[in-house]
């Protein structure tokens, strides 16, 4: 009788187990997802994108998020990572059009091949694609982007004029960013705070002066793919100050408290010091507590790169879907983007 017990709970907490698993794995799913699948032409190269739409939205009379990669290779949905977000903005009545960076899956170019201002081109063109291929209103049309992403819009807010603009983990200086970054690396591995300041500091006098001054052969000894380092050497030098206080459109800037790759406080300071005396009024900037760079629940995704996740928490991403992120953080994006069509 005891074992019957036993079995009997053990098979209805498997239920259940599986139950929330089955409904954490369909923010996962795109197969019931209403999608179209178009072709951005962008400096001689073409975008194979996606423009995901909620259900009986008409295109032309609903808001649409421009997603703005991070840094890597990334595919439309960043290996599938954007689709807990995407099906959160979805539920709200909000859009999303997202594509494979250059020389990804189905896309021409290499993204490596590109600059800052680049990328916001890129930005720029796939903005005119909905105005002028799918005659959807400016006043609908706005960014959201990730890391990275945060020296793009910027720029792209000013070659445009977006209704909206949502920047997630956004660093004002490349070097800087770096620089944190390192930091935060090192007191991982346990190295004291003056030990790493004085490597952080060898490190970033060190990178800037190799990625300033280089020729082939420095770059065939630097142990950096050419690609990457030339990427880098492209890049290094971004800073959105002065982007920031030129750029268009209401701004929702957030970072989450526990970010390991963005110093959050530092630059969400930065951000209202640079947006203070904007055209627009409209510069909301928030550090989210208990979350991490991409605004995750920090007490279980908290880690600088994608590849140090364990394989359980993989799972466990998977498992709780958008529930995974902060929930406030998400439905202050969807109120964002919704208010920015009502006031546009």
């Amino acid at each position: 009788m005891r074992w019957k017990i036993i079995a009997t709970i053990f098979a209805i907490f498997t239920v259940i187990l599986l139950y929330f698993f089955f409904l954490g794995s369909q923010d996962f799913d795109t197969t019931n997802i209403k999608q179209k699948e178009i072709t951005i032409t962008s400096q001689g190269d073409e975008l194979s994108a996606t423009i995901f739409l909620p259900k009986k939205a008409v295109l032309k009379n609903t808001p649409i998020a421009i997603f703005i990669h991070g840094d890597g290779p990334q595919n439309r949905t960043s290996n599938s990572g954007y689709l807990p977000l995407i099906h959160h903005l979805l539920s709200q009545g909000i859009a999303v059009l997202t594509w494979d960076k250059k020389g990804i899956e189905n896309s021409k170019g290499n993204w490596l091949n590109q600059s800052i201002t680049d990328r916001a081109i890129e930005a720029k063109d796939a903005f005119n694609y909905l105005v002028d291929k799918e005659g959807i209103s400016p006043k609908l049309i706005g960014y959201l982007g990730f890391s990275q992403g945060g020296w793009v819009i910027p720029k792209a807010a000013i070659l445009t004029k977006p209704a909206f603009s949502v920047i997630i983990g956004g660093a004002v200086n490349w070097m800087d960013q770096g620089a944190f970054y390192t930091s935060q690396r090192l007191a991982s591995e346990g190295y004291s705070k003056e030990l790493i300041k004085h490597k952080v500091d060898s490190i970033r006098q060190a990178d800037y002066t190799l990625f300033s001054n280089y020729n082939d052969s420095i770059i065939n000894t630097s142990g950096i793919d050419k690609d990457r380092f030339l990427f880098i050497a492209r890049n290094f030098k971004a800073d959105s100050s002065e982007d920031l206080k030129t750029m268009r459109g209401p701004l929702l800037a957030l970072w989450g408290e526990k970010d390991l790759n963005v110093p959050a406080d530092i630059n969400a300071e930065l951000y209202k010091e640079y947006t203070a005396h904007r055209k627009d009024p409209i510069s909301i900037i928030q550090v989210y507590p208990k979350s991490t760079h991409g605004l995750l629940k920090s007490s279980l995704f908290n880690y600088q790169l994608e590849s140090q996740w364990p394989e359980w928490k993989k799972w466990l991403f998977i498992f709780q879907g958008r529930k995974a992120y902060n929930k406030d953080a998400l439905f202050q994006i969807s109120a964002f983007i919704l208010n920015s069509k009502k006031v546009s």
